[in-house]
Order: C-alpha cells, then structure tokens, then sequence
C-alpha cells in the first residue's frame, strides 16, 4: 500500500489522513507536541464542512456533540436587529446542518479512527527530499521518515511551506486580534439554537452555540490586544447581549490572538509529492468561518483526486490545484471584508441581508 506521511495533527492532518487511510493508503501522522492540539474554544461548522464528516461516516456522532443552528441574526450595536435568517432548511436544502461544535470533540472523533501506532508525536517537520520514487521527510529531532507523499498540514507557520517556497513567506501585519470565549446560554439569556452577530463603529463581536447548553463568542474590536481594553470598549452595547455574554464568560476561557493571513496568495500548494494542507496552505481571517471547513475539504479533494489518478501523482497533484486554489483564494478574500468595520457595519445596516451568508451560498451552487 502508499504511504502518506501527515506533518500536523489537527483538524487539516487528521481528516486528510482518514480520507487517505479510507482508500487504502497507510498513513503516518506526525505531530510537534505531546498531544493532540486542542487551541481555540469552538467552530463554526457549515454544511460544507459537514458534508465532508458525512462522507467519512463521522456526520451522526458529530451531530450527537454538535449545536444545530437554526436562525442567524445580526444586530447593530446599538440593538436594532438588522436580519433574522432561517437556515433550519439548509440541512434539507443543502444536505447538512451549520453547526457548532467544541473543537476538543472534533479533534476526538477524528483521532478515534487511528491506531496507536499512526500517530507519533512531538515530531516537528522541518524540510524533505524527494525523488521520483518517494519522499522523505526530515525532523528537527534528528530523525526523518520516508513515504509516497508528504502532506504539510503544519498551520500558519509551517515549515514545510518554507522548504517548498525556499523561505517564510510574508504575512499581513493589520494588528487584527480575536478574543474568544465559552458561555452558558441560559445564563446570558440567549438561545442555543441562534447563532449571531453585532456589528459596532470599531468591529464586531458574535457568538455561535457549540452544544446543547454553551456557546462560543468571538470579537475583534480596532486593534485592542488587551481583553481589558477589549471588554470596555463594548461595555456600551447595553441593547445587544454582548456586555451579559462577557460577564459570564467561564473562568479561563477567554483567549485571544493576532489573525493574519499570507500577504499574497501562493502560486501553487503542490511540489512533486509534497502538498500543502489547510492554513500551510490558506491561512484566513475568521470573517467567513471558514478555515476549518477549507482544511476537511483539501483532504478530501487530494484524497479523491490521488485514488482516481493513483498511476500518475503528477496528474492528481494538478487536478487537486486546480480545484481548490481559485475557491479557496476567493474565500480568503471575502474573509478580510468582515473587518473593514466601517463599511462591514453600514452593508449589515442597510437592506437586512447577511453577507456572510450571500457569499457562503455562492459556493454552493446548485443542487
């Protein structure tokens, strides 16, 4: 059998590695830390996203854990509601749910479907070799492994997009910072089936049900680095549930961090028998909700286009570019609008349309 060697265990390395694994390929995950990555507190799960767990034979359990949303409202800051979607007919229409779900869950269930011995940690991938008959990749550990292909899943900073590309490439530096948080709905007084967004002078804050009972907010107000600074500058949204959100926000949840994405897009994800994966690939602000669903539908596309063309790696590998790239680059780019907050603010304002939404749907196309 092939043998795919996966440099990332997150959500891009784990379900690259099942669609892999599921057409008869061994796989081998290498992961820099002791354990499984669990960062970040919920996701935003569409029905793209979500159509790729189905075909994994994962959508039930998924959905066991998962919040379903039902209705999508966008607020101003200043407490007019400015749209109420009904996307309860998306799991008909579409042919699955937009959920959320806690992200230490999904990594669970991904991982569940790997043997022990698949998963070897605290390997840190730092260049390969290849030849016309394999590939091989070397660890900053001092040992290397060798396979058929070699899939840089490896996030924002990864290394092996620097060794395919010959060095970093360069990021935007906006000072964008996302503040993050886990909630009790029935203690802030909001639904666990509404998902929502507020959209102020200076940014926006939302929250998305990530279970039966709790919820995740998200929030990127000008560029406040501090959750201090962050708090009180929409501390005056006394009309919205944001100030009630952020008061009952669980002790120790509260994170935040610097988004960025590539300053410009990569030409190609693919070299020989390597590829890129998910953020190695397209890293993206959060405005679309999209990073995490892009990264289940790389792995399923490469695994899908590596089974039709398993004679000839070159062909895969370029039908798998051409596929994903042109999507991809265009969600990263509908992802940065949601933060030019003045604008973003006076189109949700005007018209009671959710534009995050219109643009999802225009991947969709017909069904």
């Amino acid at each position: 059998m092939p043998v795919a060697l996966i440099c990332g265990g997150g959500i891009a390395g784990l379900s690259s590695a099942l669609h892999l694994k599921k057409e008869g390929w061994t796989v081998r995950i290498f992961e820099k830390d002791p354990e499984l990555r669990t960062a970040g507190v919920g996701l935003n799960i569409w029905p793209n996203g979500v159509r790729v767990l189905q075909g994994l034979g994962l959508g039930a359990n998924y959905l066991a854990n998962a919040a379903t949303i039902d209705r999508w409202w966008t607020l101003d800051s200043d407490g007019a509601q400015t749209s109420e979607v009904d996307v309860s007919v998306w799991s008909e229409e579409l042919g699955a749910p937009i959920t959320g779900a806690r992200r230490v869950r999904l990594n669970a269930l991904l991982a569940a479907g790997f043997d022990d011995d698949e998963i070897v940690y605290e390997r840190t991938a730092e260049r390969y070799e290849q030849t016309d008959r394999d590939i091989t990749v070397f660890f900053a550990e001092g040992d290397h492994a060798t396979g058929d292909v070699l899939l840089g899943t490896d996030g924002v900073g990864s290394k092996i997009r620097n060794h395919m590309f010959g060095e970093p490439q360069v990021f935007t530096n906006e000072g964008i910072f996302r503040w993050r948080g886990v909630f009790d709905c029935a203690s802030a007084g909001v639904p666990t089936t509404v998902q929502a967004d507020v959209f102020g002078p200076n940014g926006h804050v939302g929250w998305i049900p990530i279970d039966q009972t709790h919820a995740y907010w998200y929030g990127s107000l000008d560029g406040l680095a501090t959750f201090d600074a962050f708090r009180a500058s929409c501390g005056g949204w006394t009309n919205t549930p944001v100030p009630r959100i952020l008061d009952v926000s669980e002790p120790g949840s509260v994170m935040g961090r610097e988004v960025v994405h590539l300053r410009n897009h990569l030409p190609r994800w693919t070299d020989g028998r390597a590829v890129l994966i998910g953020d190695s690939a397209h890293p993206m602000y959060p405005g679309m909700a999209q990073g995490a669903n892009q990264a289940l539908i790389d792995g399923q596309t490469l695994a899908r286009h590596l089974a039709s063309s398993s004679s000839d790696l070159g062909t895969a590998m370029n039908a798998f570019e051409d596929d994903r790239l042109p999507v991809a680059h265009k969600m990263v780019e509908y992802s940065r609008l949601h933060f030019d907050y003045v604008v973003t603010r006076k189109q949700y304002a005007t018209g009671g349309v959710n534009w995050q939404i219109s643009r999802y749907l225009e991947f969709e196309g017909p069904r």
